[in-house]
């Protein structure tokens, strides 16, 4: 994603320097984001997507095309800046922000996730290491909202204290669910009894890194 992410900025006459600037953040940073070392913020994607940045090109590797809104063969799946962290938690925004709409062709849901509402689905940028293997940090994963029960095993986005958290959430036979990492070098479990204030937004179906989940 670093080397499109350079592709796309320089495609908009943007100098590496313009761009921090823009962005106000150091040059460092982004030759870091650009050279794959870190996973670019999708706050920043935002920005840039104001200034004319292909997002769907950086995400995807595929370039953004016109299509039109009444096209029946095309879904287009908002992707938000709010962040979901595999690692300590991310802090929620105060509102959602969308940085664009990903055009999805209905085909390749119906082939990839047939059993989620195209209408349901969203993207949401994943950051940290807790999940890796699964989820890598700077992977984009698609979240069917309308699973927000954990009644079936896998890996969901949690709210929680004020924080967004993307684990794996598995249910016990005494109805409690457990809620823990991949990473076997980070591992963390959790307990939910019906206690905590945990709010369940959606199930992670596929990964933008070419992995159904």
């Amino acid at each position: 994603m670093g080397l499109r992410l350079k592709n796309a900025r320089s495609k908009l006459g943007l100098s590496q320097l313009a761009a921090a600037d823009v962005l106000g953040i150091n040059r460092g940073t982004l030759a870091a984001w650009e050279k794959g070392d870190q996973p670019a913020n999708a706050s920043a994607l935002a920005v840039l997507a104001g200034h004319g940045l292909d997002v769907q090109y950086v995400i995807t590797g595929r370039r953004g095309r016109v299509s039109s809104r009444g096209d029946e063969e095309t879904i287009f799946v908002p992707l938000f800046s709010a962040t979901g962290s595999m690692g300590p938690g991310n802090e929620l925004l105060t509102e959602d922000v969308i940085l664009g709409d990903v055009p999805v062709s209905r085909a390749w849901l119906g082939q990839h996730l047939p059993r989620s509402r195209p209408e349901a689905l969203q993207l949401v940028h994943a950051y940290g290491d807790s999940m890796a293997g699964t989820l890598n940090s700077g992977d984009f994963a698609l979240v069917d909202t309308d699973q927000r029960v954990a009644d079936v095993d896998g890996v969901y986005v949690l709210q929680a204290g004020g924080q967004l958290f993307i684990k794996r959430v598995t249910r016990k036979m005494d109805g409690s669910h457990e809620v823990s990492s991949d990473n076997p070098n980070v591992k963390t479990v959790d307990m939910l009894n019906g206690s905590q204030q945990v709010r369940i937004c959606g199930r992670v179906v596929y990964g933008w890194n070419g992995r159904r989940l």
